[in-house]
């Protein structure tokens, strides 16, 4: 069996935009196993760049 070496569970990530707040990420699940590949694909503003940061510890999740 394969070692999960990123593993993300109930990932959530909330922006205020002055009194309204905008789900970027919401309960977002998935591990990639070494030696896999992940492919993160999406249209304009469904929190790609937003997982990432948060992946590589440039932002916090909100919840997760």
């Amino acid at each position: 069996m394969s070692e999960e070496v990123i593993r993300v569970k109930n990932l959530y990530k909330v922006y205020r935009v002055g009194e309204q707040k905008v789900r970027a990420l919401n309960g977002v699940d998935f591990s990639v196993k070494r030696g896999e590949f992940c492919a993160i694909v999406g249209t304009s503003g469904s929190g790609k760049s937003t997982l990432l940061n948060m992946l590589a510890g440039l932002e916090k999740p909100t919840k997760g």
